[in-house]
């Protein structure tokens, strides 16, 4: 209900932490910061200007998509980094959100409506939603727009995956995908990081965690034949 009522619910002790401080300044990445930031220096600068001529040759890309979408190309300039201001389209094209929403019509709206319902994960979901990117100017209010999105998305993945549930890494995943997707095509996008077949990082949030005890397994068979120094350094820490 706090949610559905956003920022005027709750009493003093449901909005959250208090600020410190007070913010004078925004990076371009949205954080706050409670100081004046310094000048723009030439390496950020010069990122910058890199990133308005990525942006050209991802549009032309992603217009060119069918002759691109399995090219090295594609792989290299991932590498390189997708500029910020159109990394929602192109991460929408890679994980083909609009084509999973055409295939599930409403599903989103079904599933918010029972997850807030019957979700037996609610409480834990609101805590961690209460602490995520605290200092950044879309979550910083408590029970503002981007904390209910998350707080949907998170509610409504429990119900779409009931194996995983809700775990708290999920959180941090949704978040990122807020900063550049609509609340709807950041759930879907989660969706397709997570099982499909593409991707598959389901194993990563299961609760038995089998596919990070593969990887760790791997690691300590591997790496100290390949990578001996490495090893050497990872065991002295």
């Amino acid at each position: 209900m706090k949610y559905q009522k956003g920022h005027r619910a709750g009493l003093p002790e449901d909005k959250g932490p208090e600020p410190v401080g007070i913010y004078s300044s925004v990076d371009r990445f949205g954080i706050l910061h409670e100081t004046e930031l310094p000048p723009v220096t030439a390496p950020e600068a010069k990122q910058i200007r890199q990133e308005k001529k990525r942006k050209s040759k991802w549009l032309e890309m992603l217009g060119k998509w069918e002759t691109y979408k399995n090219s090295k190309k594609l792989i290299d300039r991932i590498y390189k980094g997708i500029p910020m201001n159109i990394r929602g389209l192109v991460w929408s094209v890679l994980l083909n959100i609009q084509e999973i929403k055409s295939k599930h019509p409403k599903k989103y709206e079904i599933m918010k409506e029972k997850g807030k319902r019957s979700s037996e994960h609610i409480r834990q979901i609101n805590l961690d939603v209460s602490r995520t990117l605290q200092n950044h100017v879309f979550f910083r209010d408590r029970y503002g727009v981007k904390q209910r999105e998350l707080f949907y998305i998170l509610v409504v993945y429990s119900e779409y995956n009931p194996e995983v549930g809700y775990c708290r890494d999920l959180s941090h995943t949704a978040t990122l995908f807020l900063l550049y997707l609509p609340e709807e095509d950041a759930f879907w996008a989660l969706v397709q990081l997570l099982a499909s077949e593409r991707h598959s990082l389901l194993g990563f949030h299961s609760p038995n965690g089998g596919t990070v005890q593969g990887l760790q397994d791997q690691q300590e068979h591997v790496v100290p034949k390949s990578q001996p120094k490495t090893m050497w350094h990872q065991s002295a820490s």
